[in-house]
C-alpha cells in the first residue's frame, strides 16, 4: 500500500529513525535519495516507496570505502552513475537545474570512471565516482528513459545486475534515440571530452557520442550485447516477449526523448541480442 503505484497509495506517517548514509558503490546515489525499493525474492518485481522522509539525515560519502570495489563491480556501477546522467539530461521535462548537475556529472564520470576501474585505489577518481553518483541521483528528480527500462526488464527476467544491464543497454538505446535527441547528444559528447567533437556537426557530433559509449563499455569490459555475457546465462531471441512485456510496463521510458512502442523495444532488445 505504501509503492508509488498503488492506486490508493498510503504516505508514511510516522517519524523514522535517524539514519546517516555512508555509500560503498559510486552508482545508484541512493544516499541522496527519497525512495526505498522492495525486491521480490521469485518475481524479482521491484517496488519503489517514495517520501521525503526516506531523505538521510547526512551523508558521509568517503571515497576509502570504495577502494576494494573489485574492477566489474566498479565498472557496472559506475556505468549506472553515467547513465543516470545522461537519461535525466535527455529526458524532455523541464528543469534547468538538473540539466547543468547532470552535465557536469558526465563531464566528472567521463574521466574518472577509467581511472577507478584500473586503479581502484586512486583516491581523486574514487572521490570523483562518488560525486557523479549522487549528482546523478539529484538530476533524476527529472526522471530517466527507456534504457532503465530496459535494465529493469533485464534484471527481471534475467537477474542481470541493474548497472551491466544499463551499461549493456545504453549505446543501443541510444542509437534509437538520436532522432529525437541530437543537440543534447553532441552537447554530451563536449561535455564527455570526445575528440573533435567541439568541431563537429550536430548529427556527426552525437553519432560521436555513441561511439565514445561503445569503447567506454568495452575498455571497463562490459559487454556489447547480451549474448556476449559469459557470468550468467546469455539472453537470447527467446526472452525478448517478457522483457518487452516488462520494459513497456515500466514508466522510466514515459520520459525517454523518443515515444517507445512494443515494437520499438522489441527491436532494441533484439539490436542489443
Amino acid at each position: 500500500e505504501y509503492a508509488w503505484d498503488h492506486p490508493e497509495v498510503r504516505p508514511i506517517g510516522r517519524p523514522l529513525p535517524y539514519f546517516v548514509a555512508l555509500p560503498t558503490t559510486a552508482g545508484t546515489g541512493s544516499e541522496v535519495g527519497r525512495s526505498a525499493v522492495v525486491s521480490d525474492d521469485e518475481t524479482h518485481v521491484k517496488k519503489i516507496v517514495f517520501s521525503p522522509r526516506l531523505l538521510a539525515k547526512c551523508v558521509f560519502a568517503d571515497p576509502e570505502l570504495t577502494f576494494d570495489l573489485p574492477p566489474a563491480i566498479t565498472a557496472a556501477t559506475g556505468m549506472d552513475a553515467l547513465t543516470h546522467n545522461i537519461e535525466s539530461y535527455l529526458s524532455p521535462e523541464y528543469h534547468p537545474l538538473c540539466d547543468g548537475i547532470a552535465l557536469e556529472g558526465v563531464r566528472i564520470a567521463a574521466r574518472a570512471l577509467p581511472i577507478a576501474f584500473r586503479d581502484g585505489r586512486n583516491l581523486q577518481a574514487r572521490s570523483d565516482m562518488l560525486m557523479s553518483s549522487m549528482m546523478g541521483a539529484i538530476a533524476f528528480q527529472k526522471d530517466l528513459g527507456a534504457v532503465h527500462s530496459c535494465a529493469h526488464a533485464l534484471s527481471t527476467v534475467a537477474d542481470l545486475h541493474h548497472g551491466l544491464a544499463n551499461g549493456i543497454m545504453i549505446d543501443h538505446v541510444m542509437r534509437f534515440n538520436l532522432p529525437a535527441a541530437t543537440a543534447k547528444m553532441a552537447e554530451l559528447a563536449r561535455v564527455a571530452g570526445v575528440s573533435g567533437a567541439g568541431a563537429m556537426a550536430e548529427q556527426e557530433a552525437a553519432k560521436a557520442f555513441i561511439a565514445w559509449l561503445a569503447k567506454m563499455k568495452a575498455d571497463l569490459g562490459i559487454p556489447a550485447t547480451l549474448s556476449a555475457m559469459t557470468a550468467k546465462r546469455p539472453v537470447t531471441r527467446a526472452d525478448i516477449p517478457a522483457l518487452v512485456d516488462v520494459a513497456i510496463n515500466d514508466t522510466c521510458h514515459k520520459t525517454n526523448p523518443r515515444p517507445c512502442t512494443r515494437q520499438d523495444f522489441e527491436r532494441m532488445f533484439a539490436a542489443a541480442i
